[in-house]
């Protein structure tokens, strides 16, 4: 484990709790639209690295983005597991994200539009993850040569996938990058409690919700219980001031007890997947950078 020392301007990081807070314009938390339209349009205007190409494109039925920066190695790719609760983001909430850290690897990007709850609860999310990235092996790509990633429930998301795939005997990628990865659906980590009063967006009743949502009351997604045995080099940052982030720190006690090369940072001060306002808070940009030189590393072995 990894505690950063990086500090924050006090004024960038009062701004940026105040926009992660105000994201979903108090649309109405009944109405799936409405957050879903909020939650793309605080985002899907970040800055990216120059881009080479970008393009839609369709990977075993999933509608993806694809997209290369410029003076990226296009042989590999970064595919990345958005967040949103399961039941809001896209590829254009997280076109920014993704394309900064493939920015920083010198690497393409994938970014799969699984189904969203509560029209198509779990496994749909799982099962469009694993189809895309069978997809994209179909058309050629090493899984050496790919670094899974996702963002809190992303990160759930990407974990399942990877879990799916080696118990079907594929390849693992190269490497699995987290952030803040809601892998808890129960909701029961202490965090939930220590951290509630410093968490800008996040709430337990909240979470709970999109856990109803994803899983309607029946099935669940116990991640925490499953043996890790076998998956790829595992990089995890959360931020200490998240109710999220004892779901960062359990996930890294059972990926070392099962073997698997572990780096868990936990950035001060930070909120919740605090890495997607890098362009207002130079933490989050630092983060990025380390996040794609880290991957660089690892599809360089």
């Amino acid at each position: 484990m990894r505690l950063s020392s990086v500090s924050s301007d006090t004024s960038e990081l009062s701004q940026a709790r105040a926009a992660v807070a105000g994201r979903l314009n108090n649309a109405d938390p009944s109405d799936i639209a409405a957050l879903r339209r909020a939650y793309d349009a605080f985002a899907e205007k970040d800055p990216t690295p120059p881009i080479a190409t970008e393009s839609p494109i369709e990977l075993n039925g999933v509608s993806c983005l694809g997209l290369l920066p410029e003076d990226a190695n296009g042989d590999n790719v970064l595919f990345w597991c958005h967040g949103g609760g399961f039941t809001m983001g896209s590829s254009r909430s997280h076109r920014g994200l993704a394309s900064q850290v493939a920015g920083h690897a010198k690497v393409g990007a994938i970014i799969p539009d699984y189904r969203l709850a509560p029209e198509h609860r779990h496994p749909a999310a799982v099962e469009d993850c694993v189809a895309a990235y069978l997809g994209m092996m179909g058309e050629g790509v090493k899984a050496s040569s790919v670094i899974v990633a996702g963002d809190s429930a992303g990160g759930a998301l990407a974990v399942a996938s990877l879990l799916k795939l080696r118990d079907s005997g594929k390849a693992m990628p190269a490497g699995l990058i987290l952030l803040s990865p809601w892998v808890d659906l129960a909701n029961k980590g202490w965090s939930h409690t220590s951290q509630a009063q410093r968490d800008p967006f996040l709430t337990t009743q909240g979470l709970s919700r999109r856990a109803q949502e994803y899983f309607g009351g029946g099935g669940s997604l116990p991640l925490l219980d499953a043996d890790m045995r076998g998956l790829p080099p595992t990089f995890i940052q959360t931020g200490e001031a998240e109710i999220l982030m004892s779901d960062s720190t359990a996930l890294a006690e059972r990926l070392g007890a099962a073997g698997v090369p572990v780096t868990l940072e936990i950035w001060p001060e930070m909120f919740h997947v605090f890495q997607a306002r890098y362009a207002m808070l130079s933490p989050a940009r630092q983060a990025v950078e380390r996040l794609g030189k880290w991957a660089a590393a690892h599809l360089a072995t």
